[in-house]
């Protein structure tokens, strides 16, 4: 885990301070699986239980699962960390933000990075890409996951719910979802020059994100369980890559 200093500097003579960012090591899940968590309604029944031990990144709420089976946090928009900064001070952590709001704070639970709107970014810096379910996928991939699995990722709204919580009340409207979409096509663009990567969309099938192939939850069950083998869309069936 390493740290590096950034000077900013602005009008008045005590603007000027030194912001800590993160650089996550791509050592850290080298060759392994990642799953996220989204905040879609397809998770509503879902057991968080069975993710325990694995590589697990969390987007905003997703918090209140607590740390395991969350191995991080993310978040990128500044109102929902205005919104939860008290529960989120308590919390062990650790987690990991780009939101413009945050970077001068220095919390010891809270780890920051730098803000690129678009693309798939590397090192101390994450790519926005509209929406904090594709900062989760930039930061898996800088920890140096190979299989990514997204849980929640469904970009519609289900019986006027959008979300498996119940903190979110209001669906999330539809213009949202079109920035959702355009930032996710942004990295499966920017993800054919990174062919070790692949992702896999878990979903009952009402997924609206088709940039990625679909995977059952039965499917998934396996993966955890450690009994399956599974094909990458790159990878030959004689170069199977087992669940780890």
């Amino acid at each position: 885990m390493e740290f590096c200093a950034k000077e900013v500097s602005g009008r008045g003579p005590h603007f000027t301070l030194f912001m800590n960012f993160w650089i996550p090591s791509p050592e850290s899940w080298k060759g392994q699986d990642a799953f996220l968590i989204g905040g879609g309604s397809s998770l509503l029944h879902f057991d968080f239980a069975s993710l325990r031990g694995k590589n697990v990144i969390g987007c905003n709420d997703a918090c209140y699962l607590g740390f395991p089976p969350l191995s991080y946090c993310v978040f990128g928009d500044s109102g929902w960390w205005h919104r939860n900064r008290l529960e989120i001070e308590k919390m062990p952590g650790p987690f990991v933000t780009n939101a413009p709001a945050v970077l001068h704070l220095e919390l010891a639970n809270v780890f920051k990075m730098k803000r690129v709107r678009d693309g798939l970014q590397t090192e101390g810096t994450l790519g926005w890409n509209f929406s904090t379910g594709a900062l989760a996928i930039n930061l898996a991939v800088s920890l140096g996951a190979q299989r990514i699995f997204l849980l929640g990722y469904d970009l519609q709204d289900q019986n006027q719910k959008s979300h498996w919580h119940n903190r979110n009340v209001k669906p999330t409207r539809t213009h949202v979802f079109s920035r959702f979409h355009q930032g996710f096509a942004r990295i499966a663009q920017d993800l054919k020059s990174r062919p070790g990567v692949s992702i896999f969309n878990v979903t009952d099938g009402s997924s609206q994100l088709k940039e990625w192939p679909f995977f059952s939850f039965s499917e998934l069950g396996a993966v955890l369980q450690k009994q399956t083998v599974l094909l990458t869309p790159d990878i030959k069936e004689s170069e199977c890559v087992p669940a780890l």
